[in-house]
C-alpha cells in the first residue's frame, strides 16, 4: 500500500502561540500532542527557546517549564481551532514533526504585507491525494497562505518517488519568478531573501513579484493536488 508525505508551510496562521512567540524570539524546536481524531481535544504542546527566563517576554498562553541558563522550554495549550497542528489531525492525520521558520517580526511578512511570525511547517501521511486537498483547502481558510514544501508518494518496494510536474504550464516570467526566489533562498529555512530582495533582483515592484508567484503557486497547486 503506498502512502503521500506531506510538508506544508503555513504562514498567517492566527490564533496559534507557537507562530506568535516565533515573532519575538528564535524558535529552536516544537514538539506537540493531540489526539488524531475529529474534533480532538486541545493541543498542548513545548516551545524551545534560545533565550534564558529573564529575556523572555512570555505569552499568556505560556510557562516556562525548564531552563538550563541559555535555552528554555515553554509549555502551552490551545484549542487548535486555527493551528495546522490542530487542524490537520482532525482529518484524521497525526502531526509527525512541526517546526516554526524564520520568525521575528522584523524579517518576515505575512502574505498582507504586515509583520508577523514565522511559517509554521507541519509533515503528515496520508493515503491519498483527496485527504491533502481537504487539509491544504482548510488550512487555507484560517491562515493568510499555504505553501507544499514537499509531496513523496511511497512505493510498494519502500522507496519514495517525487510527485512530478509540467514546466510547460508556467509562462517564461513565471518561472523566471520561480527560479530565482529558489535560487535566491526565498523558500529556504530560514529564508536567505526575503520578497524585496527577490523583487529587486528581477527588476520589479514587491508587490508584482508577490503577484507571480501567487500564480505560479497556483499552476503548481492545480497540477499536484490533481494527482
Amino acid at each position: 500500500m503506498s502512502g503521500i508525505h506531506v510538508r506544508l508551510g503555513v504562514d498567517g496562521v492566527k490564533g496559534c502561540p507557537v507562530a506568535a512567540m516565533s515573532g519575538d524570539f528564535e524558535v529552536e524546536s516544537v514538539v506537540t500532542d493531540r489526539q488524531a481524531a475529529s474534533g480532538g481535544g486541545a493541543v498542548v504542546g513545548e516551545v524551545t527557546v534560545k533565550r534564558p527566563p529573564e529575556e523572555l517576554s512570555i505569552p499568556d498562553a505560556a510557562d516556562v517549564v525548564f531552563s538550563d541558563g541559555s535555552r528554555s522550554v515553554l509549555r502551552f495549550e490551545a484549542e487548535g481551532e486555527h493551528c495546522p497542528c490542530g487542524r490537520v489531525p482532525d482529518h484524521g492525520c497525526p502531526v509527525r514533526d512541526i517546526d516554526v521558520v524564520g520568525g521575528r517580526a522584523a524579517d518576515r511578512e505575512t502574505a498582507s504585507g504586515d509583520a508577523g511570525g514565522g511559517t509554521v511547517v507541519v509533515s503528515f501521511l496520508v493515503s491519498e491525494m483527496e485527504t491533502v486537498r481537504r487539509i491544504i483547502s482548510d488550512l487555507q481558510a484560517r491562515c493568510d497562505s499555504v505553501r507544499i514544501h514537499r509531496l513523496m508518494r511511497s512505493d510498494p518496494d519502500d522507496s519514495g518517488s517525487l510527485l512530478l510536474v509540467d514546466r510547460s504550464a508556467f509562462t517564461d516570467r513565471q518561472y523566471e519568478v520561480l527560479r530565482t526566489a529558489h535560487e535566491m533562498g526565498y523558500f529556504e529555512r530560514p529564508k536567505a531573501a526575503n520578497s524585496a530582495d527577490v523583487a529587486s533582483a528581477l527588476g520589479i515592484t514587491a508587490s508584482t513579484f508577490t503577484e507571480h508567484l501567487a500564480a505560479t503557486q497556483s499552476k503548481l497547486l492545480d497540477q499536484i493536488l490533481s494527482v
